[in-house]
Order: structure tokens, then sequence, then C-alpha cells
């Protein structure tokens, strides 16, 4: 989320009527509420008045309805500092509802103030006009400081949003020249949640290429820390030497261990490219496999089937498939919400295959140009819209 469509979103004036119409009086006395109700609608023909005549029958009939509160502290006959229990309590039942508050004097307004009230009145010397004109600005106040509140909460949640999204896609550790990457996340039907998809790409020798990309269930700031989480571990056990057969079902008991809820898994595509060799090992839990763009042609990198998604004590039967590469080619790893979405026109889903069929159209150049924009623009125009799931793309090409 961006800063300018939070204020957009908020902007004072968009969303809020102009002034308030719905009034509460709470006051005890009847000759009192009359002489107030009567100056209050001479100067202000709309307003509604509601008059609750103790401190009891005001709490129980507030509602969203009431705009602000009109309120004499001289209610139920309450003396001394007992005069602002009905503030208080008013104030604890509505805490964003403005108050105005009708005093003897200077003085008790400052009291008043103190205890909660938005704005005070000296009631003798207040005519209709000046008793409307205060529960206006109260009201814009109230209405601009919620505002403000809201958009300081968003913004600090649009900061929480980036430093996550920094840890779901990294700096890519990468020396080798020969070596280029395209990458994009898209958020499923656009909307500003974030989601656990990561990618990751690390050189881990200078004839070593190490690439993954990662999927967790759900949406969500719990999903997204759990997407981070995998990221940095795999970057670890990568680092570490760690080999490529023991780093699944490392991930594998880290997911198990660390996920919210029992319902929550991950999957995951893990590649180990020999660079001298042209060799790569391919480990999939759960995944779609990549895709490897060669000798003009597109397929998939491997036809076997993978292993189980991570986090589901399932017993370990995560293989490691070898695939010959040519000194040119392309690779993309993608989240299954790419192809999961719908060809409109035919009533069905794209599909692995109707998406092989998309970025084999054109030739091996066209398909690395379309990652990730051109692609994704084109899968969802197939299915006239956004895709209801985050998608996440990762292109890695290498030309001796």
């Amino acid at each position: 989320m961006a800063d300018d469509l939070v204020e957009s979103s908020l902007r004072p004036g968009t969303h809020t009527p102009t002034e308030p119409r719905r009034i509460m009086l709470v006051e005890d006395d009847d000759r009192n509420a009359r002489l107030v109700s009567k100056r209050l609608t001479e100067a202000w023909p709309q307003v509604e008045i509601f008059r609750s005549r103790t401190l009891a029958e005001a709490l129980s009939t507030l509602t969203e309805r009431v705009e602000c509160v009109l309120l004499d502290i001289h209610i139920d006959g309450e003396t001394g500092g007992g005069r602002l229990e009905a503030l208080r309590q008013i104030r604890a039942a509505m805490p964003e509802l403005p108050i105005v508050v009708m005093v003897e004097n200077e003085e008790h307004g400052g009291i008043a103030l103190s205890a909660g009230a938005q704005e005070f009145l000296v009631a003798r010397e207040s005519d209709g006009l000046g008793i409307a004109r205060v529960i206006r600005h109260s009201v814009q106040r109230g209405r601009a400081e919620r505002f403000w509140r809201e958009l300081a909460v968003l913004r600090f949640q649009n900061a929480e949003t980036a430093r996550v999204q920094r840890g779901l896609i990294p700096h890519l550790l990468i020396d080798d020249e020969r070596v280029s990457t395209r990458s994009g996340y898209r958020p499923g039907n656009r909307r500003q949640v974030l989601g656990g998809d990561f990618f990751d790409v690390i050189q881990s020798s200078p004839s070593r290429l190490q690439i993954v990309l990662g999927d967790v269930s759900g949406h969500g700031p719990d999903e997204a820390a759990l997407g981070v989480q995998l990221r940095i571990a795999w970057r670890t056990l990568v680092l570490a030497n760690v080999p490529q057969k023991q780093r699944v079902p490392t991930l594998d008991r880290l997911v198990a261990r660390e996920r919210h809820a029992e319902h929550i898994y991950a999957t995951i595509a893990s590649v180990e490219v020999d660079l001298s060799t042209g060799q790569a090992t391919v480990a999939l839990a759960g995944h779609p496999p990549p895709m490897l763009a060669q000798a003009g042609a597109v397929r998939l990198l491997i036809e076997e089937p993978g292993g189980p998604p991570l986090g589901l004590d399932l017993p370990p039967r995560w293989a490691l498939h070898k695939v010959e590469l040519d000194s040119e080619w392309i690779m993309m790893l993608y989240s299954d919400g790419l192809y999961e979405g719908h060809v409109t026109a035919r009533g069905s889903r794209l599909g692995i295959d109707g998406l092989l069929e998309i970025v084999s159209g054109d030739g091996v150049e066209a398909f690395w140009r379309s990652v990730p924009d051109d692609l994704l623009d084109h899968v969802e125009g197939l299915n006239d819209g956004p895709l209801e799931d985050d998608v996440a793309l990762l292109a890695v090409r290498f030309s001796a």
C-alpha cells in the first residue's frame, strides 16, 4: 500500500457528511431542555435533537446514529467532582463520540476538557448560533482527528508491509555475468494483503547456482512471516554448504514447528545448477515444475512428480532429479496462482499445459521479455480480470 493510495482513500470530505445532524441533549431539567432546544432549532432548523433526562437513559439509548452529545454536567443533581461522572461514563461508552459540555463558568469548562469533553459552553452566555457553532466545530475536529489517527495507523502498517516484502524478495547474490534474472510478484485480486510467496537466487560458488521459489498457503502477516523465515532458512542452509538433499527435510520441519495453524503448509521448488557441467538438480515439494527454454523450445524442466508439501508430517519422499542443460537456457519458477486462473472464453482453468502453450508460442526470446508483466497481463486477460491467488515469478537466464 502506497501512502498516496492510503491518503486518497481517507481524504477528509470524501466519505463523510458535511455537518452533523443528530444531537443527543442530556438534561434533567425540563425548562432548561426546552430553552436549549428552542435556541438550537431556531438557529439550526435541520438539527435532530434526542433528549435524555438521566445518565442511565443516555447510556441506554446512545447509538452510532448520534453524532454529538450536548451534556449539562448538573445531571442527576450531582455536585462537586461527581458532576463529571456522567462525562466520563459517556466517554467510556463511546470513545470516539464528540461531547460538548454546558457549564456554569470558564473554570468548570477547563475541568470538563481535562475529563474528556471536546468543547464547553458557558450556558448563560450561549445563544442558538453559538451552540450550533461549537457543536459543528467539535464534530468536524473529531472527524479530522480520527482521519489522521487512521492514516497514521495505515502508514505504520504500510511500513511493516514493505519491511516484510523486502524479506520475501531479497537482493540476489549473483557474481557471474553470464547469469541474468527477471522477477515479479502480483497479489491476487490486486488486494493489498501480504502473501507468503518468496524466491531467492544465490551463487554459492563460482560453478554453483542455487535457485528457489516457494509459496505458503493462505494470505496475511502470519503467512508472509513464515515465507520470510523459509527464504532466510533456505539461504542459510545454502551458505552453510548443506547438501541439497538435506535442505527440503529441514525446511519441512521448520514449517511444522513455526506455522501458526495446523492447516498451513508450504510448497517449494529448489534447483541447483552446476554451471561448469551444465547439470541441474531439481527438488519439488508440492510445487509445480519449473519451465525450461533452450534450443528454441520451452518445456517442463522435469516430468516426474515431486514430493508432498512442507509441514504436513508426511513421510519424506523428496527425490532429486537430474537434468542436462545446454550452454544457453532460461528457467522460470512460478507459484501455482499463475495457471489456476480461468480461460473465460472456453470456461475452464488455464492449467500448466495452457501456460506452457502461452510461453512457447513466440519463441525463447519473447518468453524472456514477457516475464513478468506481459505474461501476467496475458494470463489476467484470459481470466477477464485479476487472478484469484497471488503469483510470484522468477526467470533465470544463463548464456555462455
